[in-house]
């Protein structure tokens, strides 16, 4: 689909992926409206779009995991400016950790991002989206441990996972509508959750940890563009790294090869980190 003109909300645009996919899709001509809970943050991406001659028609701070907020937000755009075009579900927290070193508390924070954010935006807008019957487009992004059963990911997993069922079951049911559907699964990205994320483990260990993954990060920008060629192009399932490429080929392909590798995979991480302490907690 064309993206100039259209009206695209951006969830988590305060930074990172979010951040770069609002600024992207502000150059294509997309009439912003932009979330976050770092309202600094938000702050700081609306004054970049509006200086790069972008527009933004609404910048609301809030926390995508308070639905009543989200309805508010849903009800004064509808009021004001009619259905979204586009709707971006960015925003996304992360835990490594194993199942016995993991806090209730750290359980229901994944699950209401990851998963109750996206539901509340996909219940507050794709409605009034189909009602409008002008078409559309859905991005949800994921993460490659979305599709492959990550070591130390086990409710980051789990919430990406539904992520891609949830985007896999629109992607049909809304085809009769014309709205497309893409699900991002982004590689290591090098944002600013690779110093809040939650690690369960040694701190020296998260210290190397962190720089490992930041030397062998995607920036933002990157997915960003793959995210606004999905919308254009109107593609479903969209996988930003090579590695993952391979390893998601030989889940599909050759089971026994992806066993072995997640296997030391594994075994690598185990011994790498421990569990003495929480790196970060946000």
């Amino acid at each position: 689909m064309e993206i100039r003109g259209k009206k695209a909300l951006v969830t988590g645009a305060a930074s990172g992926i979010g951040r770069a996919t609002a600024l992207a899709m502000a150059e294509r001509g997309a009439r912003l409206f932009i979330t976050d809970i770092n309202e600094p943050g938000l702050a700081h991406t609306r004054s970049t779009i509006e200086e790069r001659g972008g527009e933004v028609c609404l910048a609301r701070a809030l926390d995508i995991t308070d639905y009543a907020a989200v309805r508010r937000l849903a009800e004064e755009i509808h009021s004001r400016f009619g259905s979204l075009d586009i709707l971006a579900n960015v925003a996304g927290v992360a835990l490594f950790s194993q199942v016995e070193d993991m806090t209730h508390e750290q359980w229901e924070r994944v699950v209401n991002v990851n998963l109750w954010g996206p539901y509340h935006t996909i219940e507050c807008f794709v409605p009034e989206m189909v009602r409008a019957g002008k078409g559309g487009h859905i991005v949800n992004v994921s993460s490659a441990a979305g599709i492959i059963g990550l070591p130390w990911h086990l409710v980051y997993a789990g919430t990406k996972h539904a992520l891609v069922g949830t985007s896999e079951v629109l992607r049909y049911d809304l085809r009769k509508h014309a709205i497309g559907v893409s699900v991002i699964l982004p590689g290591a990205v090098n944002t600013g959750i690779i110093d809040t994320v939650e690690i369960n483990a040694d701190l020296e260990a998260c210290s190397k940890g962190r720089e490992l993954f930041r030397r062998h990060a995607d920036p933002p920008e990157k997915v960003a563009e793959l995210i606004v060629k999905a919308v254009e192009r109107n593609r479903f399932m969209v996988i930003t790294a090579a590695d993952v490429k391979l390893l998601y080929f030989f889940k599909r392909m050759f089971p026994p090869v992806y066993d072995i590798v997640m296997r030391l995979m594994t075994r690598s991480l185990d011994g790498f980190l421990t569990r003495k302490s929480v790196c970060t907690r946000v």
